[in-house]
């Protein structure tokens, strides 16, 4: 095999997604080649600085000797002691043919040097020029794949109002009740600024009760709101429902899909920015089959807090289908989703119709 070119460089740090109730995590991805990455995930930074205790040649020496017959050269990197190696790094290890890449968001760093001595002997020439904030048009791509995130908020309208206009016991609270969406997008090109935008994903909706005292319920009937004992001490109280979804978006992108890279160089280095560009509009459907959806009510008694959680479909139904709009600018996307169904069945519950709005990431 090819020796392998070993640059190093400073460790990339970015925060992550806290989704629901989740533990905030950080993730680096080290992109190498088509085939090949590293990834780092930590649960925060205090654990992100105990892998300064770990040797990663040491970790590439046992993986490779755990390939048996495919020989990989190493390269152990030491400090002017030659002691121990160098500390809060990122080893790259990547093709010599090739240039190593590393992407985060919209961000890219290329490397283009063939070994370390190279790279530094670039640095130390103080007559290598630094080319800055060079601007280039990417093409448009026929179809490009990406991951979005859609985090907002949710509530339900009743006959062309809020519940709240009316007092009903399912009014929600309009800044406390939760969506978020993780989907897989495809933008395809048809022509000029004409897009498709289509793929599909998961949602988790969580309307939660304006009045902590309302219990969601369920009787052999109908979904219940009915209020408990006023001398409970209650907390919160809410639904929640979890769909399968597919999105299909026709899109006007007056950049037509290419975005503005910027360029810093200097030597075999190169630092990237991706900027989007223009403004981008489109409305299309969606339609999505529900997975799951439970209700949870909290309160306190003399033995401390209680959880008290009940699954079941609540007579939601089963299927949903809406409009589904888009808007951005820039760095910006926004988006709004409208469901044209009841969220219940008919004669099983209110008729309530949902709707969140929020940013895509």
């Amino acid at each position: 095999m090819k020796n392998l070119t070993i640059l190093i460089i400073q460790l990339l740090f970015i925060p992550g997604v806290a989704l629901a109730s989740g533990t905030p995590s950080d993730t680096v991805v080290i992109e190498l080649t088509s085939k090949s990455k590293i990834i780092i995930q930590t649960e925060g930074r205090d654990e992100l600085i105990e892998l300064e205790s770990y040797d990663i040649n040491k970790m590439i020496k046992d993986l490779n000797s755990a390939l048996g017959s495919k020989k990989v050269e190493i390269y152990e990197m030491k400090d002017s002691t030659g002691h121990k190696y160098l500390k809060d790094t990122t080893i790259v290890f990547g093709n010599k043919e090739a240039k190593t890449s590393i992407k985060i968001g919209n961000m890219e760093l290329l490397i283009d040097a063939e070994d370390w001595d190279e790279l530094e002997d670039e640095f130390d020439n103080e007559n290598i020029e630094t080319r800055k904030f060079s601007f280039e048009e990417e093409s448009i791509e026929r179809t490009k794949n990406s991951f979005n995130i859609d985090v907002g908020l949710t509530n339900w309208i009743e006959n062309g109002s809020f519940p709240d206009a009316s007092g009903q016991n399912y009014t929600v609270k309009p800044w406390a009740s939760w969506f978020i969406g993780l989907n897989s997008v495809n933008k395809t090109w048809l022509g000029g600024p004409v897009f498709i935008e289509w793929g599909g994903g998961i949602n988790w909706l969580n309307w939660k009760m304006q009045d902590t005292d309302i219990l969601v319920s369920r009787d052999s009937a109908s979904v219940t709101f009915e209020p408990v004992d006023p001398s409970l001490n209650t907390i919160k109280s809410k639904l929640s429902a979890t769909y399968i979804n597919v999105n299909l978006v026709p899109l006007i992108d007056f950049s037509q899909g290419r975005r503005k890279v910027r360029n810093i160089e200097r030597g075999s280095v190169t630092f990237r920015k991706y900027d989007k560009q223009g403004i981008r509009i489109g409305v299309g459907m969606y339609a999505g089959y529900r997975i799951g959806n439970h209700s949870k009510f909290v309160y306190k008694d003399e033995g401390g807090k209680e959880k008290d959680k009940e699954y079941g479909n609540f007579y939601m139904d089963n299927f949903r289908y809406g409009i589904r709009a888009q808007l951005g600018y820039k760095g910006l996307d926004l988006f709004a989703t409208y469901d044209l169904n009841n969220v219940f069945s008919a004669g099983r519950g209110p008729e309530l119709n949902a709707f969140a709005f929020g940013i895509t990431l």
